[in-house]
């Protein structure tokens, strides 16, 4: 029975061992197969999910990777590995060495897709705060230097895209400021520009700095007078922005800011006055990109 034992043990996996490198193949081709590509949007997305369901980053243009041979959700996306886990790309997103083998549709499909990236807007709502202290040499009211002055806002920005981390912005703000005996009003217009700091899923974080001019301010004391002038203002800061959908997010930003304004010739026995604000503006608002 011994000699039995030992001599089927043997017959078996010399009959099996012509088989097992043809299953071995076939099972890890189906398992490992992937080949390289090359993004080539400017961000492209990288999904949880086959259903693009979930944006969990994104990917620069150029870079290169490596993705599942077989496509997935009726070719739409590929499988990729990032930081030990399985993620999908989109397919229009990237190209690889099979490309000359791809259909026109495909072709076309993603180079409809790279032009309209490159004019990606966005637009913004808000109001805000600009906890100031002013510096003036002269008291007409009950203000006096380096008292503090609390400005309340509202204004609008719009965006486009100029590369892949970088917006230019253009801006205008009405504000207002009012003490015991004394008011503010002022409209901003200007330019900025915003750099992407940290962009992922839902969440992203900007850095923007923003030169505006004053073409309109005035000053009043009690109803005793109301006087115009101009001026400038300058600031930079840090924007956070989360998307609740595609297009519709919150926009919540802070920063530090001067602003200088002309001389207000106020009527005698006033003095003039040229004052200047400095200190800290925050904002809530809504953003609205395509």
């Amino acid at each position: 029975m011994k000699g039995i034992y030992n001599k089927r043990f043997q017959i078996v996996p010399l009959s099996l061992s012509g088989l097992l490198p043809f299953l071995f193949f076939l099972i890890c081709q189906n398992l490992w197969a992937s080949q390289n590509a090359i993004v080539v949007s400017e961000e492209a997305l990288v999904y949880a999910d086959d259903k693009m369901s979930a944006p969990v980053g994104y990917i620069r243009k150029g870079k290169k990777i490596v993705i599942g041979e077989i496509p997935r959700n009726r070719s739409q996306v590929y499988p990729i590995i990032v930081s030990g886990k399985v993620a999908y790309i989109r397919s229009i997103d990237v190209t690889t060495a099979k490309e000359s083998t791809a259909s026109n549709e495909l072709v076309a499909e993603r180079f409809l897709k790279i032009a309209q990236n490159a004019y990606q807007a966005n637009y913004s709502a808000y109001f805000f705060n600009y906890s100031s202290q002013i510096s003036i040499d002269s008291k007409n009211g009950s203000l006096k230097d380096k008292d503090p002055v609390n400005w309340f806002g509202v204004g609008i920005k719009g965006g486009v895209k100029a590369s892949p981390s970088w917006n230019i912005d253009l801006l205008f703000n009405a504000m207002n400021a009012k003490s015991s005996e004394e008011s503010f009003n002022i409209l901003e217009f200007g330019i900025g520009a915003s750099a992407t700091i940290f962009d992922r899923g839902r969440l992203k974080t900007i850095f923007n700095v923003q030169a505006l001019a004053i073409p309109f301010a005035n000053y009043a004391v009690k109803n005793d007078f109301r006087v115009n002038g101009y001026g400038f203002s300058a600031g930079s800061g840090l924007g956070l922005v989360y998307r609740f959908s595609k297009h519709w997010g919150a926009e919540a930003f802070g920063g530090f800011y001067y602003s200088k304004v002309s001389k207000f010739a106020s009527p005698s026995p006033y003095d003039e006055i040229s004052p200047s604000f400095i200190g800290q503006r925050a904002g809530l608002g809504v953003n609205y990109q395509f």
